[in-house]
């Protein structure tokens, strides 16, 4: 597979799965996102599909979660929303 194929491989996964809102999903399997990347690329073989999803995730389009049964969970990140950390902070005064 060559390289501007990859990428341009990656810009159609990336603009269906923005299309349909995969955040919305939440935390879902490889295998789900492996359907979609078949359905939009048109690749049949899973050495392609796994190389654009790796694609995309060296590309920071995924949040990865570790399940207990020793395998991950990816949701899609949604582009148009920032990173908002909520902390706490407790003052006391004695």
């Amino acid at each position: 597979m060559q390289p501007h194929i990859l990428t341009n491989d990656v810009e159609k996964v990336k603009n269906y799965l923005n299309k349909k809102q995969a955040w919305d999903y939440g935390f879902i399997r490889y295998s789900i996102f492996r359907k979609m990347i078949r359905h939009v690329s048109g690749h049949v073989k899973l050495y392609f599909i796994r190389k654009i999803f790796l694609q995309m995730i060296a590309d920071d389009l995924f949040n990865k979660k570790k399940t207990n049964k020793r395998s991950y969970l990816y949701k899609f990140k949604n582009l148009k929303e920032t990173n908002i950390v909520n902390k706490k902070i407790v003052i006391t005064f004695d």
